[in-house]
Parts: C-alpha cells; structure tokens; sequence
C-alpha cells in the first residue's frame, strides 16, 4: 500500500507543480508558497516583534488598540502588488492561507499576541461577498489562527451597509465613507477577550477604525489588536 501511495504521489507531483506565488518559479519545499529567494527579498516590516512600532503610533490617536503590525511594505517596484490582487480578485485563496500562516508564525513568535482568543476578519457586506465568492480577509485570518492557536470568529462582526470601494477614493472621503457601517450578532461573546482584527491592506485605517469603534461601542471590555498583512508605502509612517 506504501509503494502504491508513493508510486502515486510521485506521478501526481509531476502534474500539480507548486509554484512560488510571487516569481512563478517551482517550489523545491513547502515554504508557505513562497522560495527561498523571494522570501528573502520579501519588503517585511517585522513590526509584529515591536510593542511601539510606526503601525501602533499610527493607529493610537485614531482607536483603542492594544497591538498593531503589519507584516510587509506594499513598495510600487516589486511583485508583492501582484499577488495581492491575485488573492484578492482572482480566486486565489490559497495566496491568502499561505500568507496568513507565514504572517502568524512571527506573531506568534514574538510573544506579543498569544493571548488572543479571536482572530476576526474585517467583514465584507453579504453582496460583495456573494459577487467576489469569498472575503480574502477570512483566509488570511484562517491561516493566522492556525498558527496563533486561536479560534477565528467570522459571525460577530457584520457590514451593515454596502459602501462603495475605498480603492478609488480620495483618503478625506474614506472617513465618510465608512461611518457606522458595522454592527454585532451576540456582542458578548467578546466581552473580557483579546481579539486580533484581520485586514489585506492598511492605507488611511479608516475601515479598521470604523470596525474597533463598532466593538468598542458595543462591547468596551474588548481588548483590541490589528493585524493588516500589507502597509502601503505612501502611508505617513517612520520606517
């Protein structure tokens, strides 16, 4: 049965390639999707491994959080552009997981979020999600947990309005544009928890603000941390 299996496996291996997400190049291991040469040029923050970091001095006036990080730049120069938008507009879930769990090893790493009992996406509205088929936010969170030994939560938390895309609009309408658009199922089940908000990209932290203020409204005893897997670069951070 053994030699059934790896006469098997092997066949298989040579019709389903692993392929590196970023440069396309075959994967010779299992390196969260990614070769070692893209990893190693990977534009990573490791702002997870720092209590003050740029991400929580950006969000301290805004919210009530208690960690923030986010685990790569979004340079314009590099392929990283391209595989979000391969995750997050072309079905590939699987980028999202991958990502997920390679960003939660070093948040589990750092000490700084093994308390958290959530891991929460950041909700799309049931009419995007039906059209996109998925929320890319729930993968990354789902690979996040995984390794955070955390439960992830994707029912609490709901978009109550269908606000149009933050992609194209400037980032004063963004505020605007997000006011009061999340509410709660059962706010007690974060009552007295740390939770872990999860979101693809952090530009003016508007929609994550929105989200913290809704919990917190509800439920004040939340402890709140954020997790954004990408920082744009033109962000008014100190690198």
């Amino acid at each position: 049965m053994s030699m059934l299996y790896n006469i098997l496996n092997s066949a298989l291996s040579l019709i389903i390639v692993d392929r590196c997400m970023v440069c396309n190049e075959v994967l010779k291991a299992e390196m969260y999707g990614i070769c070692l040469k893209c990893r190693l040029k990977m534009p990573k923050t490791n702002f997870c491994f720092k209590e003050h970091n740029p991400v929580k001095e950006f969000f301290d006036p805004l919210a009530r959080v208690n960690q923030c990080s986010a685990f790569f730049l979004l340079k314009t120069d590099n392929d990283w552009h391209h595989v979000i938008h391969e995750f997050k507009y072309r079905g590939k879930r699987l980028y999202a997981q991958r990502l997920g769990a390679m960003y939660g090893a070093d948040l589990k790493s750092s000490g700084l979020y093994n308390d958290i009992y959530y891991v929460v996406p950041i909700p799309l509205h049931w009419r995007k999600r039906l059209k996109r088929g998925y929320n890319q936010s729930t993968y990354l969170a789902e690979g996040i947990a995984k390794e955070l030994g955390a439960k992830i939560d994707h029912r609490t938390v709901y978009r109550k309005k269908n606000n149009p895309s933050q992609t194209l609009q400037e980032a004063t309408d963004r505020w605007g544009n997000v006011d009061n658009i999340f509410a709660l199922r059962n706010a007690k089940q974060f009552a007295n928890k740390h939770i872990l908000l999860v979101d693809d990209v952090l530009t003016t932290g508007a929609t994550i603000c929105s989200c913290i203020n809704s919990i917190h409204r509800v439920t004040p005893n939340c402890r709140i941390s954020v997790a954004t897997l990408a920082i744009a670069r033109d962000i008014s951070l100190k690198y």
